[in-house]
């Protein structure tokens, strides 16, 4: 288990929710998508490891750290 914080960014990249989870290590990206459905005002979602952005998440699933 890890502790991950979720930002969800609107298409201004301004931040609207915040969401912090101690989830297994592969399950931030369905987490992911679950606060894109729920929070429709988002345009993508940033996932944090401690001080570290792992992702950003668009509503695609792409990827756009990589």
């Amino acid at each position: 288990m890890a502790v991950y914080t979720f930002v969800c960014l609107g298409r201004n990249q301004v931040a609207g929710t915040i969401d912090i989870q101690d989830l297994p290590g592969g399950g931030y990206r369905q987490h992911a998508f679950g606060l894109l459905r729920e929070h429709v005002s988002a345009a993508a979602v940033e996932v944090w490891r401690e001080d570290e952005v792992l992702e950003t998440i668009d509503r695609t699933g792409e990827n756009s750290n990589r």
